[in-house]
């Protein structure tokens, strides 16, 4: 286990390093930090890693993600359920990035200031809003908090 925590350290030490300029690929390293855990054995899949790491290790107060949802597709909008965001990180910020090259977070270009960088996405029949300016920080505080 102490191997797997140097491991998973690394690895947030590298995103934290690429989170301004490669913010797709400080996500996806942030993202390996659960899997490089193993906390769901050595033979679970990366998925079910990532999702058990945060789901133990994740402190109660964190557990509010800057992203909302519309349940069953629906209005009203709510913010989503800490569970749900996961499985919405892993996929469209992990996997997409990791298997396809779609990046989802771009770095702001120099001399601008974003106030607001909202992104619409459906997974699951379920409509997700994603605040595309505050996700990295807020993955990245609970990453190191959980570790």
């Amino acid at each position: 286990m102490k191997w797997n925590f140097v491991r998973a350290s690394l690895l947030y030490q590298q995103a934290l390093t690429c989170k301004d300029c490669e913010p797709n690929v400080a996500m996806v390293l942030l993202c390996s930090c659960a899997d490089a855990m193993k906390v769901a054995g050595e033979k679970a899949g990366s998925r079910k890693n990532f999702k058990k790491f945060y789901m133990d290790y994740c402190p109660a107060t964190l557990r509010d993600p800057p992203i909302e949802y519309y349940p069953h597709g629906k209005p009203p909008i709510e913010i989503a359920p800490f569970e749900k965001a996961l499985d919405f990180i892993y996929s469209k910020f992990r996997c997409l990035y990791v298997h396809e090259g779609k990046g989802r977070l771009e770095p702001l270009p120099a001399g601008i200031e974003w106030v607001g960088a909202i992104l619409l996405d459906k997974y699951n029949d379920e409509y997700y809003s994603i605040d595309t300016l505050k996700i990295l920080e807020w993955f990245a505080k609970i990453t190191v908090e959980s570790l």
